[in-house]
């Protein structure tokens, strides 16, 4: 059994659209410290946005969309690509509803709060009838062998449930303008529990797949993703 890391395609020639908050969610000042380790109680912003009953509320930055999108490193999804996922992966699968925001909708100190940051040519880039988008919700599908993989628990905190890992990510070089450092996770496949596209503990919201999913995605010609090993090499053992 092969599995892959998914990687979402930004787009070459011309970039695909991303997802923005309508507004910053103050996560943190709702969170407070757990009294053994000091972590922080409460829903980290992976844990919300997998979060069926989350209300996201969503802007696009432009009007190029493909069936593969993100907002941050969180994967949204096109009607078509939910049609395909649900019929395909309907166990591995389930979807968050998003609030889809126009330009029309935001209110003039959003405006300008997203021209003073990213300059006005993003302000005119917004979409007025932007596609209804989904969040992706997926499973924990497999363990990793974290000792192969030089994944370190540094926390383990019994009273709060927190679970904290050094993990090895790709190392690029500007001067170089390559990268120079691939980790590679290992996958016990005997604890694969035969989700096509799944989540790992310790490499939090990285998506991993199966050849059956990269074989569907394109047969079903979606956009938005690319199954390279630029950045995670993927082994099973």
């Amino acid at each position: 059994m092969n599995f892959y890391d998914i990687t979402i395609d930004e787009g070459r020639r011309r970039k695909f659209a991303c997802g923005h908050l309508e507004e910053i969610i103050p996560i943190k000042k709702e969170r407070r410290s757990c009294p053994d380790c000091s972590g922080l109680l409460g829903k980290n912003y992976f844990q919300l946005f997998n979060d069926k009953n989350w209300n996201a509320k969503m802007y696009m930055d432009r009007e190029h969309y493909a069936d593969f999108m993100s907002y941050l490193v969180y994967p949204i999804v096109s009607e078509k690509a939910k049609e395909v996922l649900t019929e395909n992966f309907g166990d591995a699968v389930d979807f968050g509803d998003i609030e889809m925001v126009s330009y029309r909708d935001l209110t003039v100190e959003k405006l300008k709060d997203i021209r003073d940051t990213f300059g006005y040519p993003a302000v005119k880039k917004i979409p007025n009838d932007p596609p209804q988008l989904y969040r992706l919700l997926l499973k924990q599908g497999a363990d990793l062998d974290f000792e192969k993989s030089n994944i370190k628990l540094t926390l383990d905190c019994l009273t709060c449930g927190s679970r904290v890992y050094d993990t090895p990510y790709f190392e690029y070089s500007a001067e170089h303008g390559k990268i120079i450092f691939t980790p590679t996770v290992y996958i016990k496949e005997s604890t694969w529990k035969g989700y096509d596209i799944f989540h790992v503990e310790g490499y939090g919201s990285t998506v991993f797949c199966t050849e059956k999913f990269i074989e569907i995605y394109n047969q079903h010609k979606l956009t938005g993703l690319r199954f390279l090993l630029e950045y995670l090499k993927v082994e099973t053992i």
